[in-house]
Parts: structure tokens; sequence; C-alpha cells
């Protein structure tokens, strides 16, 4: 089971960006990116708008605002390794969460908890990866110092910042 290496700067802004909706009282997420077989976060994908439903309870990125982002990672030799994001209270898969999720053999899926005062420590957030059918906990990210690039996709396309 590989644990994901996500950068300080990443968290940062992963945090930034669900305390910035948590505030709105909606869920937000985003992509993690790797190069194959290398289990380091080298780009975040924040989600944008168009194409995107969030709600309190439920998040959407519809096959409009997701097209972009897969073309992206194919054109940048990288791969979609874990898609996290955000809830009111505490961190656990829903069954939306569980059945709508990318249900790839390796994908991992994070939940940062409490929306609008999200804790800067990964290892507080729920970590789950998909293997024999089902989601099955993992540990947390390592936290490295390496630099993130951060871009935002949606049906619009992607952005970098």
């Amino acid at each position: 089971m590989t644990i994901l290496r996500l950068g300080a700067d990443a968290v940062d802004v992963l945090v930034g960006d669900a305390a910035r909706y948590g505030a709105l009282g909606v869920e937000t997420g985003a992509l993690l990116l790797t190069p194959p077989d290398d289990p380091t976060v080298t780009v975040v994908a924040l989600a944008g708008t168009a194409g995107i439903d969030r709600h309190p309870q439920l998040l959407v990125f519809s096959s409009a605002a997701l097209n972009p982002l897969f073309s992206y990672a194919e054109d940048n030799s990288l791969q979609l390794r874990a898609q996290l994001h955000s809830h009111r209270h505490k961190a656990f898969l829903s069954h939306t969460d569980k059945t709508g999720n990318i249900r790839v053999p390796g994908f991992i899926a994070s939940v940062i908890p409490n929306f609008a005062t999200p804790a800067t420590d990964p290892a507080t957030w729920g970590w789950w990866t998909f293997e024999d059918g089902d989601w099955q906990p993992i540990e947390p990210a390592t936290i490295t110092t390496h630099t993130t690039m951060v871009i935002t996709f949606d049906a619009d396309g992607v952005r970098e910042h």
C-alpha cells in the first residue's frame, strides 16, 4: 500500500480552500496528481466552479469538469492518484463517497473534517485506499518540503496558479 508524499505547501493550499468554501457552508475538493509509480504529489488540482456542484453534505465533479483534468494529466505524464474533499464535521466516507468516487485499485480518498476550521495536520484527516472491492483505511500522507504546482480544473478547462 502506497503512502502519498504531500508537500507542506500543498497542505496549506488544501486547508485554505476547504476553509474558504467551509465558510460558505459547503464542501469542496481537489484531485492529487503524481508521476506514474511515484507517490509524490506534484500537482494539486483544486475544483473550480463550472461543472462543480457544492452543497453542505455533497460535492459532485461533473464529467465535463473532469475531462480537461484527465487530458492535462495525460499531456503531462501524470496520473490522478487521490481525491480529497471536505466535510462539515467528521472525517468518514459517506455512502456517496464510497460509491461515487473513482473505484480503481490503489486509488486514495481523503476527507478533511470540520470544513469551516480545518486542521492543518493531515494525520487528523481521514485516509482510505480502494483495494479488494472496498475502501480500506490507510496511513496519512507523509509531509515533505517539495514544491507542489497548483491548478484549478472545471468544465472551463485547467488553469495554473
